[in-house]
């Protein structure tokens, strides 16, 4: 069941019409006093913007709860400032840029990963207006060596990488993503036709990177924190089933080492007897 699901079926995600009903019987009651002593149209007007005020505070109450129910739900904890020192771990993507600053990091388990969420500030090599991007790290399959991948459109907007660029063929899209590797030969058996055509499928331009066992992405600052996890799971799941696997070596185990003590000593007794 997605998180969508169950937060539409939480009683966050309805106005309890009881707080409604008695708010309304209030007003009425102090209408009806006010129309003792002043004119009926001031008490009209009075009236109309009661309930009207009444009901967008209602309206932001639940939006409040059902935020709050959304965080939970997603099971991640909220700090300021950069809590983790991420802009130090070895991305390619922090090296590119410039007065980078961290805010807003949550960080936790979502759907069986440790994650961490965050967005990331810079200024363009042009040296022109911030930009920003909503980001997240998490585990993936062991890369032998640096992986980026992302879409031409964000390299306007980040330092030239220092590894070279790879053809690895096109999305079959309209944004055309680029491709970085020092290991042509691994980024091609990464980006394969499985996730180009994901890569294809992508509404708005996202990077990505594999470094070690970690995987990080970046895409627009609108994205939601569900939205970006969910780029970061789909990308870690097909560049770890595209890793090459290691070579399973099976032993074969040769004459009495292959049983328990009990059972290797009984050839030896039947010859002696």
């Amino acid at each position: 069941m997605g998180f969508s699901s169950v937060l539409s079926g939480s009683d966050t995600g309805r106005m309890n019409p009881w707080l409604r009903v008695l708010a309304l019987f209030g007003v009425a009651i102090a209408a009806a006093l006010f129309l003792k002593a002043l004119p009926p149209l001031i008490v009209l007007v009075s009236f109309v913007g009661a309930i009207a005020a009444v009901n967008l505070t209602l309206r932001r109450r639940v939006k409040n709860e059902r935020g709050a129910y959304r965080r939970e739900t997603l099971g991640l904890k909220r700090g300021k400032g950069d809590p983790f020192g991420l802009l130090g771990y070895p991305f390619e993507l922090f090296s590119r840029c410039e007065q980078a600053t961290i805010e807003d990091v949550r960080w936790g388990a979502w759907r069986g990963l440790d994650v961490k969420r965050f967005d990331l500030s810079c200024s363009t090599p042009s040296g022109g207006e911030r930009t920003r991007f909503a980001c997240a790290i998490g585990p993936a399959g062991p890369s032998i060596v640096p992986l980026v991948v992302e879409a031409e459109a964000l390299g306007a907007l980040l330092r030239e990488p220092a590894m070279g660029e790879v053809d690895v063929g096109s999305t079959g899209s309209g944004r055309p993503y680029v491709v970085r590797c020092d290991d042509p030969a691994f980024a091609r058996a990464i980006v394969g036709p499985p996730m180009l055509t994901w890569l294809g499928g992508l509404e708005e331009p996202w990077g990505f990177e594999l470094y070690g066992s970690f995987a990080v992405v970046y895409g627009p600052p609108s994205s939601s924190v569900e939205d970006t996890l969910e780029r970061l799971q789909r990308f870690a799941e097909l560049a770890g089933a595209a890793l090459p696997q290691p070579p399973l070596i099976e032993t074969v185990p040769t004459g009495s080492d292959a049983l328990p003590p009990s059972v290797a000593g009984l050839g030896d007794r039947s010859e002696a007897s």
